[in-house]
């Protein structure tokens, strides 16, 4: 399916899943003329990939990393004596 190359169902897992769902639902929509639900689209793509199985752990890493930020001192005025 040509949408999976666009949507990948890997993606479904993660925290792109509404739009990946969306973007399914749309080009299912535009293929074959009629509306489908996101239940529909979910049954359809499970019945190729174990959307279960599918690992989100990179992006939950991604979104759990936590780093110290502070602005360049030249954001700052200089405060003339």
């Amino acid at each position: 399916m040509v949408a999976f190359e666009i949507y990948s169902p890997r993606k479904l897992a993660g925290i792109h899943r509404n739009f990946v769902l969306f973007g399914l639902m749309e080009h299912l929509k535009r293929h074959f003329n009629r509306e489908f639900s996101s239940e529909e689209v979910l049954e359809l793509v499970g019945r190729f990939y174990n959307i279960e199985m599918l690992k989100d752990d990179e992006e939950t890493d991604m979104l759990n990393h936590e780093e110290d930020f502070s602005l360049p001192q030249s954001y700052f005025p200089k405060v003339q004596s």
